[in-house]
């Protein structure tokens, strides 16, 4: 199903994975000048912001549960000494040590990780991937990450799109799939060149500035996916190859910033060491980010830009949220098993941050979506022609991703920007050799402190931060929420559904929100009884009578809740809570207390 938004305001009533994809307007997105996509390598969520506070982390009150009544925290380990309700399991683990930054989980190819998902179970990640694929940073490994996500908006259901390696999530990124031309990249391969079209020729034809920046020689990653179609290869050289394969590093990126002369899209590709793909450390990764950020934030394009950085895939890194699969009308044949196929994706979720005054103020984003949201987000900014027809399609979308992935306008509130600019940690340089080339990952592997491994006997549940953070877009399971509205909160008080004020830090104030059939019942965590009505009474009670649907304002980002069957309102006063024909609007926070 696909809803429209119209002046910004949607009515959600979301499927298990449909999303409820945004519709072709949202006011304000006009005041967006500039995007510029900036993609890392092979880390996934969990592994980065599992502990963080007030996202769908090592916290989730929606767990999925396995059939021995161990959650998938637990993955089912044959060799482990540690058992529960029969299985042996390991749990998510900390890397820790010197050379923490540099420990490899599992593999990032399409074999062990749909071996990992398990044909959607989710729950064969050490056996069928690694049991390094268990292992997790905190905050003080990954200050500089932790710190911008509290500043801007983090993305906690951004999946990869296609579960393999960096190739086929690098090559969506561009165009839209991985299959097209009846051939489907699975792998790192690079020949045959690909002979589909890519986005930004489709930026060229609508007459929208692009350009990638990447540098050149010892420093490339070969991370540019465009270098791996026959259109940019055959391309004659000249400037519009320029714009794809050329090497204009960072430096060049950074004095067009300064300089306010940056094109319309930008595409970001980082150097080898730089890349945090695993054993790359993430302070390196973090000091090129810092670089690019604060080249953005301080350039006089800073009011109408968007800086996205997301990473192409997980690394072989577990994560707990199973991912929404692909119909089997969209399976593909799998490399050298003769007439089998499987679904291409989606793939675990992996880190995604937005940087711009539209994205300010530690907000967690919570509408599925994946590398193809980032194509519709371009769909909608540039908009359409006098005839109605898209000036730069991303035609290669399939219709259920389409369907399924959020286009991320609702990650923007246009109506309340923050310009200020925020004072981010300082990230150290990271060291060079003699002939100038970076080397962090080599000085990492060179120091003598062994590496974490699971701690088997000694296993535990990781910790989770405590705090909140504001919602923004559609509402989806997985968090503990308040329900604000001014200074006030739902709250539960003997009981009895009442309006109190709101701390972010009560205990009755926290409710946890299940998905029925697209519609939610909305449970007190404490009393674990949820909100009913009967009439015009609003009560809680048993979690088998009312259900609700949310409506999500972008600019405000605000939520009004309305009862499922007679469609009322719910609304608040000073000290009542009723349902009428208009309903509340509450701004929602995920916390930790």
């Amino acid at each position: 199903m696909k809803f429209a938004i119209t002046a910004a305001v949607a009515l959600c009533l979301a499927t298990e994975w449909v999303v409820c994809a945004s519709g072709t307007n949202t006011t304000g997105l006009e005041k967006i000048k500039h995007f510029v996509y900036f993609m890392q390598e092979n880390r996934s969520f969990d592994h980065y912001y599992g502990t963080m506070a007030g996202v769908r982390g090592f916290n989730d009150p929606n767990v999925g549960m396995q059939s021995n009544g161990n959650s998938l925290y637990y993955q089912p380990y044959l060799f482990s000494s540690d058992w529960r309700n029969g299985a042996g399991y390991i749990l998510p683990f900390q890397f820790t040590g010197n050379r923490a930054g540099c420990t490899v989980g599992g593999s990032n190819g399409w074999f062990p990780n749909h071996l990992a998902l398990n044909g959607g179970k989710n729950d064969n990640w050490p056996t069928g991937n690694s049991p390094m694929s268990m292992g997790y940073e905190i905050r003080d490994q990954l200050p500089f990450h932790f710190a911008l996500a509290e500043e801007f908006t983090i993305a906690d259901m951004y999946f990869q799109s296609v579960t393999a390696s960096t190739n086929p999530n690098r090559v969506v990124w561009m165009s839209g799939t991985n299959s097209a031309d009846g051939y489907s990249l699975q792998d790192n391969t690079e020949s045959p060149t690909l002979k589909w079209g890519t986005y930004p020729q489709n930026l060229t034809t609508a007459g929208v500035s692009w350009q990638v920046f990447q540098d050149n020689g010892k420093y490339n990653f070969d991370d540019d996916p465009l270098k791996w179609f026959q259109y940019w290869s055959a391309l004659p050289d000249g400037a519009e190859k320029q714009k794809g394969l050329g090497f204009l590093g960072i430096a060049e990126f950074q004095a067009r910033a300064a300089n306010g002369t940056l094109p319309q899209v930008s595409y970001i590709v980082g150097a080898t060491e730089l890349s945090e793909h695993p054993d790359n450390c993430p302070s390196a990764g973090a000091w090129l980010q810092r670089q690019v950020v604060e080249s953005v934030m301080n350039s006089p394009l800073w009011e109408s830009t968007a800086l996205i950085i997301n990473y192409d895939e997980s690394g072989g890194f577990y994560d707990h949220v199973v991912p929404p699969q692909a119909p089997k009308s969209e399976w593909q044949p799998v490399a050298l098993e003769l007439g089998i196929k499987s679904s291409p994706g989606l793939g675990p979720r992996v880190p995604f941050i937005c940087i711009s005054p539209y994205c300010r103020g530690g907000n967690v984003f919570t509408e599925v979506s994946d590398h193809r949201s980032t194509l519709m987000l371009l769909e909608q900014w540039i908009g359409k022609n006098s005839n109605g027809s898209v000036r730069a399609p991303a035609g290669l979308i399939s219709p259920w991703a389409r369907q399924t992935v959020s286009s991320l306008l609702n990650l923007f509130d246009f109506d309340n920007p923050d310009f200020s600019i925020p004072n981010l940690p300082d990230v150290a340089t990271p060291p060079k050799d003699s002939t100038g080339k970076w080397d962090p990952t080599e000085m990492c592997e060179a120091l003598t402190d062994p590496k974490s491994s699971p701690p088997y006997g000694k296993q535990k549940m990781p910790v989770v931060e405590k705090g909140s953070k504001r919602l923004r877009g559609y509402l989806t399971e997985g968090r503990y929420l308040v329900f604000r509205s001014g200074s006030n909160s739902l709250q539960s008080n003997g009981g009895e559904l009442v309006v109190g004020n709101s701390t972010l830090q009560s205990p009755a104030e926290v409710f946890v929100v299940n998905n029925i059939n697209g519609s939610f019942q909305i449970m007190n965590n404490q009393t674990k009884s949820c909100i009913n009505v009967s009439g015009q009474v609003v009560q809680l009670g048993g979690c088998g009578t009312t259900l609700w649907n949310s409506t999500y304002t972008a600019n405000g980002a605000t939520y009004n809740l309305y009862e499922s069957k007679g469609g009322q309102g719910l609304t608040i006063s000073s000290n009542s809570v009723n349902v009428t024909k208009s309903a509340t609007s509450f701004q929602i926070y995920s916390v930790q207390i």
